[in-house]
């Protein structure tokens, strides 16, 4: 893959996200502290931002890094799992940043004890 389409691909992904947020351009700019014109240019694959830069962007849309890296089918979820997915997503997008930190930390604590669980289940069999 030529390094033009991963760029492309990456401002692709970024721009999705950030409509799904309901976020303008600048919006993103201002959470990242970037110029909405360079948001624009990242979206277009007309920049190639650095590491540290696409880290900026991710912080400010609530995802990891890789999750703007990887190909979209890395992350695709079944159609009836996506409303509730929706679902989280509004009841969490409003609350304050401290929350939403807090908030995450409890569902990664439960995922992993969901893991845990299902392991143990398997090793039962």
């Amino acid at each position: 893959m030529e390094h033009r389409e991963i760029f492309y691909g990456i401002g692709k992904r970024i721009r999705r996200l950030r409509k799904q947020r309901n976020l303008t351009q600048e919006e993103l700019g201002e959470r990242a502290g970037l110029h909405y014109s360079y948001i624009g240019q990242v979206e277009r694959g007309d920049k190639i931002p650095s590491l540290k830069t696409l880290s900026k962007i991710a912080q400010a849309l609530n995802v990891s890094l890789d999750y703007i890296l990887e190909d979209a089918e890395t992350y695709k979820v079944k159609p009836d799992s996506e409303s509730a997915i929706n679902e989280l997503l509004a009841m969490v997008k409003t609350r304050p940043t401290h929350e939403i930190k807090l908030l995450t930390s409890v569902c990664r604590t439960i995922i992993e004890e969901l893991d845990s669980w299902k392991k143990n289940q398997e090793q039962d069999f």
